[in-house]
């Protein structure tokens, strides 16, 4: 039972992957590390059976910084002038997506599909919901979706191998990531319809450069600015706070859950080095979301394990997991399970893939160090 960072793969996957888990994890074995294949980070995916990314919520977007990040465009270049004040909003433009796929978007985009939990919630920030035909079925769940209330009512529900549902819908424009299945893809563009893939970004700051992708895609830059200011103001009250903490005070952290742990190149890895804390994977020079055994948890010997507060297996709950954890003899040396700091934080911001992921620095940063928050 492993931490659910690599949500890219199809969910017979996440099936055979989490049955194969549970027999791995209910003996002796598994000495060590087992790298887990992970094709991406942290719950996200190309159709929307495998892309459960969620987020936190846009209310205060209005609370933005000014620190304007310029590092995000991407592979968006708009057609003809491209300085920003003339043609920000000028169509037709031509953009590139994520797959190096060259695409003309003639006008506006006004009925705009999404096959992406991470979509979704970027677009709930950036346009009127109108231009909205359809959401991945994951928009309503509260377990990983931010906008779950919001999002009621608001178009149609649609998953990646529903092609001719979607067909029906008469999009102008899909938005999903670089996992998509290539022949849906095909299908679709055949059917005359523009698809754009963004690449799943793998950090903050890569996620601040999608924002700023799709807003220039659906023609709502200055709104993309505005989220990207909000994510800004965020991280810049949470360094602030975090400001007083000196470097030998952070604390060390691991996440462990149903798929895996989370190491170098995760959004958890940059989530909870932002938050102050120091990832014992990423530390040992661990890549991706590998499998960690017993006998690696004890070497570690993190302050702090983070557990998920959703699962795919409805059977798991934060309170069996984390007396399971309690409970195993052979990790009562462990400082996290010792001093009883085994804590969960809201899965919707810490499986972001939108502008939400700068809440889960907030969760984190707030429950490691309390007292930086009163």
């Amino acid at each position: 039972m492993l931490n659910i960072k690599g949500k890219k793969c199809s969910v017979l996957i996440v099936i055979i992957t989490i049955s194969m888990l549970l027999v791995s994890m209910t003996g002796c074995g598994n000495k060590g590390i087992e790298p887990q294949s992970a094709p991406g980070s942290d719950l996200r995916g190309a159709d929307d059976a495998s892309d459960l990314t969620a987020m936190g919520d846009t209310k205060d977007v209005a609370d933005k910084s000014n620190s304007a990040d310029s590092d995000g465009q991407a592979n968006v270049t708009a057609s003809g002038n491209q300085d920003e004040a003339a043609g920000a909003q000028r169509f037709p433009r031509k953009v590139t997506d994520g797959n190096g796929f060259e695409m003309t978007i003639e006008s506006e985009p006004q009925r705009i599909l999404s096959l992406n939990l991470g979509a979704d919630e970027m677009l709930f920030g950036m346009i009127d919901k109108s231009r909205i035909v359809s959401l991945t079925r994951y928009a309503d769940d509260e377990g990983i979706s931010n906008i779950a209330s919001e999002a009621a009512g608001i178009g149609a529900r649609t998953t990646m191998d529903q092609v001719e549902n979607i067909i029906a819908l008469a999009p102008d424009l899909i938005l999903l990531d670089t996992w998509a299945d290539a022949k849906y893809l095909k299908q679709l563009r055949d059917a005359g319809i523009t698809v754009y893939a963004f690449r799943t970004p793998g950090n903050i700051d890569e996620q601040r450069a999608v924002i700023l992708e799709l807003a220039h895609v659906v023609g709502a830059e200055e709104k993309g600015r505005e989220l990207v200011d909000w994510m800004d103001g965020k991280l810049n009250a949470v360094e602030e706070r975090l400001s007083a903490l000196k470097p030998e005070q952070r604390l060390t952290v691991m996440d462990y859950g149903e798929l895996g742990s989370s190491g170098l190149g995760t959004n958890f890895d940059d989530i909870v080095t932002r938050a102050g804390l120091v990832n014992v994977i990423s530390e040992a020079g661990i890549e991706g979301w590998p499998v960690i055994s017993k006998e690696k948890i004890i070497e570690f010997d993190p302050d702090i394990i983070i557990l998920p507060s959703w699962y795919y297996d409805q059977k798991n709950t934060f309170d069996s997991m984390r007396d399971a954890l309690k409970n195993d003899q052979s990790l009562k040396t462990v400082k996290a399970i010792r001093e009883d700091r085994i804590i969960s934080v809201p899965n919707p911001h810490i499986s972001a893939i939108s502008q939400y992921v700068v809440l889960a620095v907030e969760d984190v940063a707030r429950a490691a160090y309390p007292e930086l928050f009163e």
